[in-house]
């Protein structure tokens, strides 16, 4: 239990430590070393240590925000969420709050069962800081906490459009469309998801979320991304880019005739590469389709590929192609840590066509 809740505490901090701001003139030596180690602690998990080192720190500098906020955002871990309202309530309302801190004062208030003025408040916030992508995802979290599925969708989307690269819209994005008859953007979504968090368990759900959308795909019909009569792939006729990918895909289906396999999407995901880059690749430019692109050409995409899919496929089999293929992985984790895959603002191409997509709709 311990270690599962230090894992909550270490995943929390990964997704907000890149708010820290790290240019604050510390008045002196022992506030910033306060600071310092009540990070550590929360980072542990000790998250008692942690507010006590904090508060700490605000008796010797009670003027630096950046103070206020992390011993919120320890309360919230804690679930002292009236607490950690009340800490970062002034910084609101003396327009010293940063994308953040308006994060973790909605944090506070979902805690304390307020979801209409923690809506209220990140609204507030998206105002102050329109191209937030931490700030879309607590307006989704509200939308979604309503089952209003529909609307938290439209907000996660508007983050990946305008901050592509917070990875966690992208993971609420494909668990919103495994639900939905266009699972291509589970696909796309999950797998860019994968590439920015790596290692957690989340990671794990969504590629499993994955494999289950390319069955999908290649189990269920759908007559608006079926091409017409006639038509072929290069034909240049108007498109959209998710029309596009499954006019590339669909074709592939007797690839993955016998089922969708690790091997069987090794060898899809081949084919439709080098298709896409016959007929589309030109017209919707994508980093991750040249991300995949790259490693085809530099001999790790059959790697990538058993580190995408292969442990939530079946984790017999991938121990097994682990032990006969040792140098494989460690090898593609090491090409990774020079080759960072990070997507663009420019290539978002999602239409935002969201009309029936679920069965209850209601405007909250």
């Amino acid at each position: 239990m311990l270690r599962r809740f230090s894992l909550l505490v270490a995943v929390i901090f990964f997704s907000t430590n890149a708010f820290t701001q790290t240019n604050i003139s510390w008045p002196s030596p022992e506030v910033e070393q306060l600071y310092k180690q009540a990070k550590e602690q929360l980072s542990r998990g000790a998250i008692n240590q942690s507010v006590t080192l904090l508060r700490q720190a605000i008796q010797l500098a009670p003027k630096i925000p950046l103070l206020h906020r992390d011993l919120a955002q320890a309360l919230n871990l804690g679930k002292s969420y009236e607490a950690a309202y009340k800490t970062v309530d002034p910084l609101i309302k003396n327009d010293q709050a940063d994308e953040l801190t308006y994060q973790i004062a909605a944090t506070a208030l979902f805690g304390q069962n307020e979801k209409k003025k923690a809506k209220n408040i990140t609204e507030k916030g998206l105002k102050a800081y329109p191209n937030s992508g931490i700030l879309y995802r607590e307006l989704g979290r509200y939308y979604e906490l309503n089952n209003d599925a529909e609307y938290a969708l439209d907000a996660v989307l508007q983050g990946i459009e305008r901050d592509p690269i917070y990875h966690l819209n992208y993971y609420d994005a494909a668990r919103f469309y495994q639900s939905t008859n266009r699972p291509i953007w589970t696909v796309i979504y999950g797998e860019i998801f994968s590439n920015l968090e790596r290692h957690t368990g989340r990671s794990t759900e969504v590629r499993k979320l994955m494999i289950q959308a390319y069955q999908k795909i290649f189990t269920t019909t759908n007559a608006t991304i079926v091409p017409k009569y006639g038509s072929d792939i290069t034909s240049g006729e108007e498109t959209s880019f998710e029309a596009a990918v499954m006019q590339v895909m669909l074709p592939l289906a007797p690839v993955v005739s016998d089922g969708i396999t690790t091997e069987n999407l090794i060898m899809l995901r081949t084919r439709f590469a080098m298709d896409w880059n016959n007929s589309f690749a030109g017209k919707y430019p994508f980093s991750l389709f040249s991300y995949h692109d790259k490693m085809l050409r530099e001999g790790e995409f059959d790697a990538y590929n058993q580190w995408l899919f292969g442990m939530a496929e079946n984790a017999n089999t991938y121990q097994a192609w682990t032990k006969f293929h040792e140098q494989a992985i460690p090898e593609f984790e090491s090409w990774v840590r020079g080759n960072q895959y990070k997507p663009l603002a420019a290539e978002f191409y999602n239409t935002k066509d969201l009309r029936s997509l679920f069965l209850k709709k209601k405007k909250g």
